[in-house]
């Protein structure tokens, strides 16, 4: 146990710590600005350091008045009955107030009042302040209260009583008020932080979200509000986002769309120049040009109705079936429909599908279409004679179905934008580069996710995960 000495140190030691504390933290902040915390903490917690220090001197100075105006009383009661013993000495015929005090001090009952307190000094004076009597000592070294009594025939009684029991109280009062004190300036501290937190912390984690999406996390989600302040600035911060986000779209498609219709429009452009300036009575040449131009009309078609699905679907979002869709089902079609392209080239598809069926939630359409364009593309990559693997399996809580190809890989320079709108290595093989832009958006949109799992020299490796149903 420590002594009492050793608790005020430690708390002495931890008061000047936290001081010390705040004020680097002040220190610092002087570059960076007063956080949301130290503005709420600091006037807080001064104000209540305040008025706890106030507080213990308030209490001690009434205690140190009550205890002394009690000491005083306890002296002036005592001088009040040594005055009733001097008056009933003086009552005698022709007795004198010295006379008196001898009569007291033969029977020695001055001294026994006085011996029956601690350290109190009894004297008996007359009227002109001249002591008569005295008994009991008090050391001058310590503090005293005196109480006075008149006599009727003259002359006072004086009782004077040393503080020690006011020091003892006070030495058993001051510790415990200034503990009361700094456990309440303490704890307000702490129902500052609290209050600081409560206020700054929600403004930090929006402020994370939004670094995240300023990062190019499209979907990282802003935190639950609360309070109404909070979510009136998570509406904003929304709304702004979207804003963003819907600009920042049409910049980059208006960008890129251009540079997608230059070759094309150029290209049918060059054919008809051609055509125009005589090459049309020439029937070989002429027909060559004429396929050209069919040929990038052809892909005009692919990717304007491309780039219209695409919009359809980031603006009116999926429309989720009222009942769960199985995947395994979806998937077969796909295969179905990819049939005579594989053939064609002399790819096999092959379908693992799982036998209790893979319930997902979500447009049965879209998903179709986005399994069509990764088997589009596992084909479209595959040499003669490869095989195309398609399978489900459970991942914790979604459903995954990867398409495996054996083809060349996917180039280096290309995979970190693979699923972005036009990121493609066969625009002369009538891509367009919205593929796998919809597969994306589809995952997504269903609050999955597309990803290229794995690539090498021995194929590539595409994954759709999608919630469980």
């Amino acid at each position: 146990m420590m002594d009492r000495q050793e608790l005020w140190l430690a708390l002495a030691l931890l008061f000047l710590i936290g001081v010390g504390a705040l004020i680097a933290r002040l220190i610092e902040a002087r570059r960076s600005g007063l956080s949301i915390r130290l503005q709420v903490f600091i006037p807080l917690a001064a104000t209540t350091l305040i008025l706890s220090a106030a507080f213990a001197v308030i209490v001690i100075d009434r205690f140190t008045d009550r205890a002394s105006l009690f000491a005083r009383r306890a002296a002036e009661d005592e001088a009040r009955v040594v005055a009733e013993l001097v008056e009933r000495a003086l009552d005698a015929p022709g007795t004198t107030l010295p006379q008196a005090a001898q009569s007291l001090q033969k029977t020695r009952v001055l001294q026994a009042f006085a011996h029956s307190s601690i350290d109190t000094d009894v004297a008996i004076l007359d009227a002109s302040g001249a002591v008569l009597l005295e008994s009991g000592e008090a050391d001058p070294a310590v503090a005293r209260v005196a109480g006075w009594a008149r006599l009727q025939k003259g002359g006072e009684v004086r009782v004077r009583k040393a503080t020690f029991g006011m020091v003892q109280l006070m030495s058993d009062v001051v510790p415990k008020v200034a503990l009361l004190a700094f456990a309440l300036a303490v704890a307000s501290a702490a129902v500052a932080i609290l209050i600081g937190g409560a206020v700054a912390g929600p403004i930090e984690r929006l402020t994370r979200a939004a670094q995240r999406v300023a990062a190019g996390e499209r979907q990282a989600p802003l935190p639950e509000p609360r309070g109404r302040e909070v979510r009136a600035l998570t509406v904003a911060l929304e709304s702004m986002r979207r804003e963003l986000e819907q600009r920042h779209a049409l910049e980059t498609f208006v960008a890129d769309l251009s540079h997608e219709l230059k070759n094309p429009v150029a290209a049918i452009r060059a054919s008809a120049e051609v055509l125009t300036e005589g090459a049309a009575d020439e029937p070989e040449t002429a027909r060559r040009f004429a396929l050209r131009i069919r040929e990038s009309a052809d892909k005009l078609q692919a990717l304007t109705q491309d780039l219209l699905s695409l919009a359809r679907l980031e603006a009116r979002g999926v429309a989720a079936a009222p009942e769960p869709v199985d995947l395994c089902l979806i998937a077969r079609e796909a295969v179905d429909a990819q049939g005579p392209t594989a053939a064609a080239r002399r790819v096999r598809l092959e379908l693992r599908a799982l036998p209790d069926g893979a319930p997902v939630r979500g447009d049965p359409t879209w998903l179709r279409r986005a399994l069509e364009n990764l088997l589009g593309n596992a084909v479209q990559h595959s040499p003669e004679g490869a095989r195309v693997l398609v399978e489900l399996a459970a991942d914790g809580p979604s459903w995954v179905a990867s398409v495996a190809d054996q083809g060349s890989g996917v180039d280096a320079a290309i995979r970190e934008r693979l699923f972005e709108r036009f990121a493609t290595t066969r625009h002369g093989a009538g891509g367009t580069g919205l593929g796998l832009a919809i597969v994306r958006a589809v995952a997504e949109l269903h609050g999955g996710r597309a990803q290229l799992q794995e690539t090498s020299a021995a194929g590539s490796v595409f994954t759709l995960s999608l919630p469980r149903a």
